[in-house]
């Protein structure tokens, strides 16, 4: 469900920092609070969390103000010398953290500081980059409205652990907090922010017809995704997301049913004009190297989706984001989606492309493949217009 914004706002600017969880990282969850709104009372409340209170500012934004990294070894997070504002007597209470907070969200520099200080201060590199909490707050304060600058702290339990998923929504209940996750500050984004636009176009002529090829230019993964457009298309074109599948699209392996779909969508889309996104998401995402190492196990016996836990992945690690932002750089909001695998239609609808229509993929079976076609009926929830 999209978290109500709005509230959320209006939760934290009544007092009560938001609770943003990490879902991805076992349910590590930080309070989080705009750095320029900071006072006494709100600081006092996020200390006694237990766990480090930090403010989170742009890495680049703070290397040009003049704060400068601590040395670092083997760490993702980007730390920078802690700072006192000036003014501050020992800069350790909270008030003096919180006025620290507040001068740093004013775009003062760093000589207006004494270093080391008490307030520490982590750098974000951009949500496309990396998908932490110190990224996340940082995009949290934008969507609410405020400038980019959080104080944010660990919530630790009773013994001193993070991760207590009772405990969090147990306290946060308690003091009526808002609660969201970093995937719902993810989604939010990705829908807000156009990272993926058009690098070139050219004419492809192929064995199903002439087609143009879009590559583009891509922030959001960094992936090199293209789209194969057939135009003209209807203002609710024919889509197709079809995953890159080096084995069955290129080499004709018979052991999934990838080569013969492309085919055949190609050809309905060289009668009717639409559009296919040939996305760079080998092996269900899991990539080449680990998609062979999984077809080794299926040798073995293990089916596709216990190939690929085995090795430690989902049954399905596909994003559709990036198809997404590819969709509205081609200028499309609504689609007729070729798929037999109804959560690609629900996530784009989360991002907001409206599927209008599902119409199922052909697909060829063969005594091969059909083991692996029941796999993904059973258990990953397509939809299959035949038998297996």
């Amino acid at each position: 469900m999209k978290p109500d914004w709005e509230s959320i706002r209006r939760a934290i600017i009544d007092g009560k920092p938001a609770v943003l969880v990490d879902n991805r990282r076992e349910f590590e969850a930080d309070l989080v609070y705009p750095a320029e709104l900071a006072n006494s009372e709100v600081v006092n409340f996020m200390l006694s969390m237990k766990g480090l209170l930090c403010l989170t500012i742009d890495l680049e934004q703070a290397l040009k103000r003049g704060f400068f990294p601590l040395p670092s070894k083997g760490g993702e997070t980007n730390f920078l010398i802690p700072v006192d504002y000036e003014e501050t007597f020992t800069g350790i209470t909270a008030e003096e953290r919180a006025l620290t907070a507040r001068k740093i969200a004013e775009g003062l520099e760093v000589e207006h500081f004494r270093y080391p200080g008490h307030l520490h201060l982590l750098g974000g590199v951009g949500l496309n980059w990396r998908r932490g909490h110190t990224e996340s707050s940082l995009e949290l304060m934008e969507i609410l409205g405020f400038k980019r600058y959080a104080l944010i702290v660990e919530i630790l339990n009773g013994e001193g652990d993070s991760h207590d998923h009772d405990y969090v929504l147990k306290f946060a209940k308690e003091h009526d907090l808002p609660v969201l996750t970093t995937d719902d500050v993810w989604r939010e984004f990705v829908r807000r922010k156009q990272l993926v636009s058009v690098y070139a176009n050219a004419r492809l002529p192929t064995r199903y017809g002439e087609f143009r090829i879009i590559s583009f230019e891509n922030e959001l993964d960094f992936k090199e995704h293209v789209a194969i457009v057939k135009e003209p298309y209807s203002e609710v074109p024919l889509v197709r997301i079809h995953s890159k599948c080096l084995t069955g699209d290129t080499l004709a392996s018979l052991k999934c049913d990838c080569g013969s779909q492309l085919s055949n969508v190609l050809r309905m889309i060289a009668q009717e004009g639409g559009i296919l996104l040939y996305m760079d998401q080998e092996g269900r995402g899991i990539g080449l190297k680990e998609k062979i190492k999984a077809y080794e196990l299926q040798d073995k016996g293990l089916d596709t989706v216990q190939a690929n836990e085995a090795l430690g992945h989902k049954g399905d690690e596909r994003t559709y984001e990036a198809a997404f932002q590819m969709l509205r750089a081609l200028g499309v909001s609504k689609v007729r989606l070729i798929t037999n695998n109804p959560t690609k239609a629900r996530a784009l609808e989360e991002l907001g492309i409206e599927v209008v229509e599902m119409i199922p993929a052909p697909g060829e079976v063969t005594e091969h493949n059909r083991p692996y076609l029941r796999i993904k009926a059973e258990k990953l929830g397509h939809k299959l217009p035949f038998e297996v």
